[in-house]
């Protein structure tokens, strides 16, 4: 049995292997830069292959771009926050010299439809989407292609494209519409589809677009799909030798990426729901075109997005635009939760996962925040020989480039890379909090987290990069603050007087002229509170100026123990009110989430004292479905059908009723203390 199921697992891998024969790995020649880079190449099924580029470190890269009919969704940010990363990856961290490409699809069927019902030009219909898409991709700092190609901008360049295929024969015209001829294709030797081996006319149907129904009559097969398609009356239209018309959505792809890049291409991209037809469709347009076996060498695929474990959709209202989600998280919290995901595997949106990314952004803001402080308070002037701290940070900042580096070379695996950051910057955190280690080594390791937190497009060191005005005048704020707290306490409100008399802070260039407001303002209500000796509210005037004035500022002073100063931290003032509201949130959630609890255990309990009141000689009685007669303590003796219970039965019902019976009389004996306490 051993011996046949490895034979059976043996020719399914065969089996697969032969399903992408037809992928020819790039080989290494003398000028190629070589790092080692793996990717999931959907030509090979998804196997991690060796990256190897055609020219040297130059890197042609193209990925689809939207359809611009309707809002920008996370479906989109899914996708291009997914590429975002890989770029930065394979420019910042792997050095290759990268060309991209990204096209938008401003002809197409639901863009026809849609532009009818706004009563809208297709091209200004179109507009109003891109516009829409090209914020939302701002907004989630994702950064912009290298070339944008219109379908709309490149009609010429496709209908000589489309004739070109026909002169190679794999292609024909049918009352004025162009479709691909899929069985010429594979008489010839060509592989068709390549990434989906298990051709799906029903989804090759749904990507011709409903222009195409009821056209299967002009198809030689239906598995041909159209690569032109003569325009209705009220559609947009184009000149051809075929008559009037427009692009098929596949031929798009193809023309824009070659008119670009040229054949072969070294990487496209794209999500998962367009590997058939539409990428598989491009390839065989492409290879019709320029006769070739091969036009991409690596091919890509961006994960499915569910939400709460069901696929996004307007009609089961789990549909969500990016605009929607940007008015609860900030732009680095939507990125982290995404990067914690592996690019190309499914994900499932739900809000406990954005609460982890929501957490995991303040974690890091900590530590930034904590690392500048911990900087700008060190001296390198003081003692700088390494102690026994030093040695283990140094080690763990070495031992976590070589984990990210394997981590980056396998498939771009960035949850792996984002767990070893994590250890290395709770290490870090432990070691500033006791003071023991030395500053220029916890520079080196700022700079390496902020590098490679930089991939993900995220930074944490020009969030908030503070003016030497500001640091000198949150310096005496929180020192004078620190003060008048300290003498309140004691009692000493003559000393208060005193502390908040010696300066009045007046407007300086580049200074922020609110907090001078908000530290003149304290001041003086401190100093009228402390003539009054009102040590309360002295208190409460030092808890508004941190919880409300300079909070509305974006700076949050940190009290420490009653020997220790404070400290300032300054943030984006709308992410810090974007924060408060998010742990309120959470903690409405939490209150929601004890009460349903407290409900439901008085339920509970409600339901077990109505149990309890249940004289045992009167449970089984109403069960006549189950038995006939009852002995005096009302316990069954016979079934319904007059027969007499089986040792096992007594016995079950025995348990039952001596369990009953525990529990009634211990209601009795409360119900009986309840009236005597009443007596």
């Amino acid at each position: 049995m051993i011996k046949l199921a490895t034979r059976t697992i043996n020719q399914f891998m065969q089996q697969q292997k032969d399903l992408f024969a037809h992928y020819k790995q790039p080989s290494i020649k003398e000028d190629s830069y070589v790092t080692g880079l793996k990717l999931a190449n959907s030509l090979k099924g998804s196997e991690l292959v060796p990256f190897i580029p055609i020219n040297g470190r130059q890197v042609n890269f193209y990925y689809c771009g939207p359809t611009v009919y309707s809002n920008s969704h996370l479906g989109h940010a899914r996708t291009y926050l997914g590429i975002d990363v890989i770029r930065r990856t394979l420019r910042d961290y792997f050095n290759y010299d990268l060309l991209s490409v990204m096209n938008i699809t401003d002809i197409d069927d639901k863009i026809i439809n849609g532009a009818k019902l706004a009563k809208q030009d297709f091209l200004e219909f179109t507009r109003v989407w891109e516009k829409d898409f090209f914020s939302a991709m701002e907004a989630l700092n994702i950064e912009l292609p290298d070339v944008i190609t219109r379908v709309s901008d490149y009609v010429p360049e496709i209908v000589t494209f489309i004739e070109k295929i026909i002169a190679n024969g794999y292609a024909y015209d049918s009352n004025g519409s162009v479709y691909f001829d899929v069985q010429k294709y594979l008489a010839d030797g060509h592989t068709y589809p390549k990434m989906r081996p298990e051709m799906n006319v029903d989804l090759l149907q749904e990507g011709e677009g409903e222009s195409q129904v009821n056209k299967q009559q002009e198809k030689r097969s239906p598995n041909d799909f159209a690569l032109w398609k003569a325009s209705k009356p009220e559609e947009p239209k184009w000149p051809s030798p075929w008559g009037e018309g427009r692009p098929g959505w596949h031929i798009e792809c193809s023309v824009m990426a070659s008119a670009i890049l040229g054949n072969p291409i070294d990487l496209h991209a794209g999500g998962i729901d367009l590997i058939f037809p539409h990428h598989d469709n491009s390839l065989a347009q492409a290879e019709a075109c320029f006769n070739c076996d091969q036009w991409i060498n690596y091919f890509i695929h961006l994960g499915h997005l569910n939400i709460a474990d069901r696929k996004m959709s307007k009609s089961l209202k789990n549909f969500l635009t990016i605009d929607e989600v940007l008015k609860r998280y900030t732009p680095r919290q939507v990125r982290l939760n995404f990067a914690i995901h592996q690019y190309d595997a499914v994900m499932n949106y739900s809000e406990e996962q954005v609460e982890q990314a929501i957490s995991k952004d303040k974690a890091y803001q900590e530590f930034f925040q904590n690392t500048k402080i911990y900087l700008r308070e060190s001296q390198v002037t003081g003692p700088q020989k390494w102690t026994q701290n030093d040695f283990q940070i140094s080690n763990s900042l070495r031992n976590t480039k070589q984990i990210v580096h394997a981590a980056l070379l396998k498939n771009f695996d960035f949850p792996t890379v984002i767990e070893a950051i994590d250890k290395l910057i709770n290490q870090v955190n432990a070691q500033i909090a006791g003071k023991t280690v030395r500053a220029p080594l916890v520079q080196s390791v700022v700079q390496y987290v902020h590098f490679i937190l930089g991939l993900l497009g995220l930074n944490y060191l020009t969030l908030n990069n503070n003016s030497i005005d500001i640091k000198s005048i949150m310096a005496e704020v929180c020192s004078i603050r620190d003060q008048v707290k300290l003498a309140a306490r004691k009692g000493e409100f003559e000393a208060i007087s005193n502390i908040v008399t010696q300066k009045h802070f007046q407007y300086e260039k580049n200074l922020s002229n609110l907090i001078v407001d908000n530290i003149n303002q304290f001041q003086q209500q401190v100093l009228a509170a402390s003539q009054e000796k009102n040590k309360q509210q002295l208190f409460q005037l030092c808890d508004k100026l941190r919880d409300e004035q300079l909070f509305e500022l974006g700076i949050q002073i940190e009290d420490k123990d009653k020997d220790q100063p404070s400290i300032w931290k300054q943030y984006d003032p709308k992410e810090l009110k974007l924060e408060k509201e998010q742990q309120q949130k959470l903690i409405q959630q939490k209150e929601l989430i004890k009460k349903k609890e407290e409900e439901k255990k008085k339920q509970e309990e409600l339901e077990k004292l109505e149990k309890a009141k249940i004289n045992p000689k009167d449970m089984f009685l109403s069960q006549v479905d189950k038995y006939s007669e009852f002995d005096e303590k009302g316990i069954p003796v016979k079934d319904k059908e007059g027969n007499e219970l089986s040792k096992k039965q007594k016995k079950v019902v025995q348990d039952l009723w001596e369990k009953q019976n525990k529990i009634h009389n211990q209601y009795l004996e409360k119900l009986q203390k309840q009236q005597q306490q009443q007596q």
